[in-house]
């Protein structure tokens, strides 16, 4: 996976007056504030738990008399209640009716038995929380956008779970210029989003997968004392040649997800569904996860900050990967949510990375997820259907460390060092064909 570059001469970036600097490497002033940095959590961590240890025990609550047990309702079926139509998610089985056979279901479509096709186009608005600095006011980005999609299933070839773009402009969400940018004026924010999920069904109920995120924000930043400013490349190796600057910043951030793996669809399986009524299970896809995040980064270990330093960092992650969808149907919530766990890499320059200067025994980690609730309300029913489908989505991304030996006694502790919030609220229309 690409990371992305810089793209900004940082030799224009005007010097302040003579600031008295301390001859200390990159290298040293990294190493050093990590260290403090851990010590300051695990002194945190020590206090909490002695805190908790001097609490008094709460008293036994006395047991409250059994209640009788009442006869559980009999479950509704799939199809008892107002609506049958429960096939709108390209790829998910119909429900049978209570003789076994089919029930007709929405959307309508003209030629359902060779070609499903979804068109979406919408718009909404979109919002990225950064983490925040002691003296580096980080503006908060958000965004009107608007968005189209195409979900495409050829049955038994090739299923287009996903192809979504979103855009506040014409660019595209793969920006070259990918972290800090010192810039005076000329400025328009710019948002794009890019996702797609690739399946091909080898299997009844078993569908390797592709699927693909890009995201890209860009705000501003306003440091409130002299920073100075290390691009990924020709970092400089004593910070008393480094220029500082209280300009404004441009800042654009880059986020990369690549999963590989399998999708389980129970209801593929059309005799367990007819078998087990009401007991199949949503779908749900699993395997390996890649990430690739770019930001404007300033060193923090459990909110402790290196002030004056702010870097254009990469974060880098691999580990496991999981996600799925719990409801299905028009005319209810349907929550998609996806998450990324594993071992993580933070690069601050070419030839410096935070994870060479940890102490022994550390290790990065990184969890990153996101969750989108959405309905889907048919306008009419006949094809090619049409539908109005509001969505919420509420996601992110965090990198910490992690303790990986805590013998002797000592308290287990995962100090962030990274956090950044990602949420949106959009409205779309859907004809499917």
């Amino acid at each position: 996976m690409k990371s992305l570059v810089l793209a900004a001469a940082l030799a224009t970036v005007p010097v302040l007056g003579s600031q008295p600097a301390i001859a200390q490497s990159l290298r040293d002033a990294v190493k050093q504030h990590v260290n403090e940095g851990i010590e300051q959590s695990r002194e945190k961590q020590k206090k909490r738990a002695e805190a908790k240890e001097s609490k008094p025990a709460a008293p036994t609550p006395r047991a409250a008399p059994a209640k009788p047990k009442l006869q559980a309702k009999p479950s509704r079926g799939a199809n008892n209640g107002k609506d049958a139509d429960v096939s709108f998610s390209i790829g998910d089985g119909v429900a049978p009716s209570e003789d076994g056979s089919p029930a007709p279901s929405l959307p309508h479509r003209f030629w359902p038995d060779y070609l499903q096709l979804d068109l979406q186009a919408g718009g909404g608005y979109r919002g990225w929380a950064p983490q925040q600095y002691n003296h580096v006011a980080v503006k908060m980005g958000h965004y009107f956008t608007w968005n189209v999609s195409v979900r495409a299933r050829i049955p038994k070839i090739i299923t287009l779970h996903e192809g979504y773009f979103e855009s506040n402009s014409l660019a595209g969400p793969r920006t070259k210029e990918a972290a800090v940018l010192a810039e005076i004026g000329g400025y328009v924010p710019k948002a794009a989003w890019l996702l797609g999920m690739l399946g091909i069904p080898i299997l009844k109920i078993w569908e390797p997968i592709i699927r693909y995120e890009s995201r890209a924000f860009r705000t501003r930043a306003r440091p409130e004392q002299p920073v100075c400013i290390i691009p990924q490349k020709n970092a400089p190796q004593d910070l008393a040649d480094c220029p500082r600057t209280t300009n404004d910043l441009n800042i654009v951030s880059g986020f990369e997800t690549l999963v590989l793996g399998v999708r389980y669809d129970q209801s593929q399986d059309t005799d367990f569904v007819r078998r087990h009524k009401g007991e199949v299970l949503p779908p749900i896809f699993f395997g390996v996860g890649l990430m690739s995040y770019s930001k404007p980064y300033q060193l923090v270990v459990d909110g402790a900050t290196l002030d004056d330093l702010l870097f254009d960092a990469r974060f880098r992650g691999a580990g496991l990967a999981l996600g799925g969808t719990l409801g299905r149907g028009i005319n209810r919530f349907v929550l998609d949510a996806n998450v990324q766990v594993g071992a993580g890499e933070v690069v601050l320059t070419d030839g410096l990375s935070l994870n060479e200067v940890l102490p022994s025994n550390w290790v990065v980690g990184y969890l990153q997820g996101n969750a989108t609730l959405s309905i889907s309300i048919p306008l009419w029913r006949f094809p090619p259907t049409l539908m109005f489908k509001p969505s919420a989505s509420f996601g992110g991304a965090a990198f910490y460390l992690i303790e990986t030996d805590i013998s002797n006694n000592k308290q287990a502790t995962t100090p962030n060092i990274n956090w950044d919030i990602l949420w949106s609220a959009q409205a779309a229309l859907v004809l499917s064909l």
